[in-house]
């Protein structure tokens, strides 16, 4: 499937250099922090358009094709233009991978090519759970800092204890952290700044007022849920977001009849903890949502760090929504 939808959106898109937005800072690469500092929403996109969707059972396949034939991948180049043309979304979530990680430079470069960059569009990326590898997660951590992501997204959080040690992996050794002083040229060329002013901001936020990179802790488990004040507490958090999907499972237990069964209540009560715990520490608010009603209702509830799962018109349509409500600009409108 090619990617038209992108293309549907950016008629509304095209105009965002023409009209700058109220919020954005000049000297800022990272525009996500402004947002968060005047508690604006932050609205993001997954799954760049450079990578292709999986086809599930058969459907969408052209004639002649085997089942599980998996589909071509999209043109970098084509992808990268589309990218740089929708202006709407504030970061992209995608998933980085070793497996996928050459196509993801090559996409990186085509971007700059089109002149895009980390300013225009940071990328996000969650990494494996700290907590069960703590040596092969750095290492994917800084692997993807020094591909130019500016916001990792740390999966199944329980304890502090793990999140000080992502804190670490991101800082630099003169930042008194562990990642090498090595290995970014990428990174610093996505962002568009010399080695030099990149070893300066690539820093974590809001320890260290200048820095652009943010971290967004996600909370799945009872453990995570019942440490959720000590974490969103936390100075190196920014982003506190629940793992709905996961969480979900947490709170699904098999009845008499085999039949999967929900606890609502208690799934409901952790979500309230979290919520709470991101509210009273005044942190960004993280939920994913798949369309605009779903933006609405969020929103309404405080969540602010807002995560649109799929590549479709509802999350794009769910992108305007979140700026309309914030009253946020809308470029072309």
């Amino acid at each position: 499937m090619r990617w038209s939808v992108v293309l549907g959106v950016v008629g509304l898109a095209l105009l965002a250099c023409a009209e700058p937005e109220q919020v954005q800072v000049t000297d800022r690469l990272n525009q996500m922090i402004p947002l968060i500092e005047q508690g604006l929403p932050v609205l993001g996109i997954a799954h760049p358009p450079y990578a292709a969707r999986r086809r599930r059972g058969g459907r969408g396949q052209a004639v002649g094709e085997a089942p599980g034939t998996p589909p071509p991948e999209p043109d970098i180049s084509e992808a990268a233009r589309e990218l740089v043309a929708y202006q709407l979304g504030d970061y992209e979530l995608n998933t980085y991978s070793p497996n996928s990680v050459d196509r993801y430079r090559e996409f990186i470069r085509a971007i700059v090519a089109a002149g895009g960059s980390a300013r225009t569009h940071p990328f996000v990326a969650k990494i494996p759970i700290m907590h069960t590898d703590p040596t092969g997660t750095t290492q994917r951590l800084i692997d993807q800092l020094n591909d130019g992501q500016v916001v990792v997204e740390m999966q199944e959080v329980e304890t502090v204890e793990e999140v000080n040690q992502a804190i670490a992996a991101m800082r630099f050794t003169s930042q008194g952290g562990v990642r090498p002083e090595e290995g970014f040229e990428r990174a610093a060329a996505y962002w568009g700044m010399t080695e030099a002013e990149y070893l300066e901001k690539a820093d974590v936020w809001p320890i260290n007022p200048n820095g652009e990179l943010l971290i967004s802790v996600i909370i799945e488990s009872h453990e995570g849920v019942a440490n959720a004040r000590e974490i969103s507490a936390m100075p190196g958090v920014a982003v506190v977001t629940v793992g709905s999907g996961t969480l979900g499972g947490v709170f699904t237990s098999t009845n008499a009849e085999g039949e999967r069964v929900r606890d609502q209540e208690g799934f409901d009560a952790a979500v309230a903890t979290v919520l709470a715990a991101c509210k009273e520490f005044n942190k960004s608010c993280g939920y994913p949502a798949n369309n605009p009603d779903q933006v609405e209702a969020l929103m309404a509830d405080g969540w602010d760090f807002l995560i649109m799962q799929r590549r479709n018109q509802d999350s794009f349509d769910a992108v305007v929504t979140g700026r309309r409500l914030s009253g946020r600009p809308i470029p072309g409108s």
